[in-house]
This record gives structure tokens, sequence and C-alpha cells, in this order.
């Protein structure tokens, strides 16, 4: 994740796969480009390709593609957890004071942050997928950190 505010008001973080996403993107131009220039020629193979070639990237990237923000706010009182995909957009907000704390899930040598919560509230993944990026780390810190500010101003 990556931070994108940080004020003692608010602290935003945000996480969108940009170079996965690119990346998927010209592999599905470049072989719909290459089926379509195979069909123009007469040849049934290129439909195969416009298929087969585009298709599995375009679905790689409408089920892998998500961008996620996660909202502090010291003056409203609520964290935002915001998840956007290509084919919905789900939104949740939480009692700042509810939060714990960001921890580090562990998966072998990946990880991933999440958030922990003082009630009942199951542990928030803030990224769906797991990372061996020292960006999960930083963040996970940054959060803890204004957490910690933010409720050191609201005691006083």
């Amino acid at each position: 994740m990556t931070v994108v505010r940080n004020l003692p008001s608010q602290l935003i973080l945000a996480h969108a796969p940009w170079f996965l996403g690119a990346g998927l993107i010209v592999c599905i131009v470049a072989c719909a480009s290459a089926g379509v220039a195979l069909l123009f020629s007469g040849q049934m193979a290129g439909l195969v390709t416009v298929l087969a070639g585009a298709a599995i990237p375009l679905g790689i990237f409408a089920l892998a593609i998500k961008r996620d923000q996660a909202i502090f706010d010291a003056t409203s009182g609520t964290v935002t957890l915001q998840r956007r995909t290509l084919f919905g957009y789900r939104c949740m907000v939480h009692p700042l004071q509810t939060v714990r704390r960001a921890e580090m899930e562990a998966l072998s040598d990946t990880k991933r942050p999440t958030l922990t919560f003082h009630d009942q509230t199951p542990p928030y993944p803030l990224v769906e997928a797991f990372s061996t990026s020292s960006a999960h780390l930083r963040a996970t810190q940054t959060i803890n950190d204004w957490l910690r500010v933010a409720r050191r101003q609201q005691a006083s």
C-alpha cells in the first residue's frame, strides 16, 4: 500500500496493481490485434487467437485487478475501507475507536497488511493479495504511528 495523504487529521492509503493491469491490457490488445489481422486475411485461426488470447487475460484482469483504499479520518472518527473491482464497489465504515491496530498477516514468505479491531469484527485485509513488498510493512507502521498520535490527541 502507498501512503496518499498523511496529515494529523487524515491518513489515506491506497493500493492499485498498475503494472499488472497495464501488462494484461498490453497482452489483450496484442492478442486481439493479431487475431483480427488473421481474420481479415481470411484465416479462421484468428478467431481462436482473439477468443483465447484476449479472453483469458481479460478474465484474469477482471478477477485480479482490485483497487483498495483505507481512509482514517480523525475529524469524523471513522475508518473507511473501500475495494473497487471491475464488477463492483464495496465500502465499509467503522468507528475509529474500534480499530485496534494494523498487523502483518504472513503466508510463507509473503505478507499483507490487515486491520484488527477491538470488537467482534474479524481482521480485515487491506490488500487481498500477499506480497514480498516492503511497502506493506511501511504502510502497517504508518497506520500504527498515525493511530497512536490520533489517540493521544483525542485523549487530551
